[in-house]
């Protein structure tokens, strides 16, 4: 696992003393991820993200996917390890100033490659001043929240609430194709063939797009099952199946680790990176992996990828039939059959 520069240079404030952590203070971390410095461990830990989350669970620490039952104000340290996304990272920033106490502070932090001069751009409107420290090639900024642009904190705030689209489907910023429908996915679903049948699974589900058209294009469908690690997509996901005739259930879970369930279909568009830009191929290699072991004998699987992810070689690993179905504007649509064990 390669070093999280970000998480090593938001301690630093912390480690030189420059802000003191009582030892009884309560202190909330959003977006935390592992490993914690022990002085936090008892205090509370925010992320959305499954892999992320479980992480933070198996090191014993008060581990939560929302921040919803946190009173404003009521927090003496909040850290914050800020998104890329920048409207959802103006919103984490107003979010922190809205939960730390007036005599409180705020650390925030980005990588240089993450958005750093963004987020400290941003912090310094928020909060009308900060101090900066740059190490690890990163940037940290803290503050006070008692000079805070409160009509700005709200405005933040309102932008990254959920909301309807012109097409329908519920959507967030900051999570996956927040804008429109993904025009990979648009293409596995004007492939995806009407006669789907008996219990569908949907890898890596985001807000739901591919398991809406599923429940209303096939029905035969007698359930779907939607695996996200995403805890505000899976949530927005909820909110655009709420009229499905078809069974459907959620879950919150990182596909990587395996599912107990088997199915007759899978339908996905798996991710292939984490943060960053640097592309992860293992990762939709996994999901792969996981979809055949997942299948019944005589199951399928239907997917779409960016055209040049080597995903060939594990499906005929894995497969016994392997078909190219399309290809489109750097996009291939992939069925699979009969999953070798």
């Amino acid at each position: 696992m390669k070093d999280d520069s970000a998480l090593q240079a938001l301690w630093l404030p912390l480690d030189s003393g420059r802000i003191a952590l009582p030892t009884d203070a309560p202190g909330v971390f959003l977006n935390a991820r592992a490993p914690l410095a022990p002085r936090w461990r008892a205090r509370a830990c925010v992320q959305a993200f499954r892999p992320d989350f479980d992480a933070l669970v198996r090191m014993g620490v008060d581990a939560r996917p929302a921040d919803d039952e946190l009173a404003a104000g009521s927090q003496s340290l909040v850290l914050l390890l800020a998104p890329r996304a920048r409207a959802w990272s103006r919103a984490q920033l107003a979010r922190a100033a809205m939960l730390c106490a007036a005599d409180g502070q705020v650390v925030a932090c980005a990588a240089n490659d993450e958005g750093a001069k963004s987020m400290e751009a941003d912090f310094m409107r928020l909060f009308g001043s900060g101090t900066v420290l740059s190490k690890h090639k990163c940037r940290v900024v803290w503050a006070s929240p008692q000079t805070v642009d409160y009509a700005l904190m709200e405005e933040w705030l309102r932008a990254a609430e959920p909301r309807q689209r012109s097409d329908g489907l519920w959507t967030q910023t900051g999570v996956f194709s927040a804008d429109a429908v993904d025009p990979a996915s648009a293409l596995l679903m004007m492939h995806l063939p009407a006669d789907l049948s008996g219990n569908v699974a949907d890898f890596g589900a985001g807000n739901g797009v591919l398991s809406r058209h599923v429940v209303r294009h096939c029905q035969q469908a007698r359930q779907v099952d939607l695996y996200e690690a995403d805890h505000r997509a899976l949530q927005l996901a909820r909110c655009n199946l709420d009229d499905a005739n078809t069974d459907t259930r959620f879950h919150w879970h990182d596909i990587a680790a395996g599912v107990q369930e088997r199915f007759d279909a899978v339908v996905m568009n798996p991710p292939f990176h984490l943060t960053g830009k640097r592309g992860i191929p293992e990762l939709g290699q996994r999901f792969i992996d996981v979809a055949a072991d997942a299948l019944h004998s005589r199951g399928q699987l239907w997917m779409v990828a960016n055209s040049h992810l080597p995903y060939e070689g594990v499906l005929a690993r894995r497969f016994a039939r392997v078909d190219d179905v399309a290809k489109h504007a750097g996009f291939k649509v992939l069925r699979a059959a009969e999953p070798r064990r």
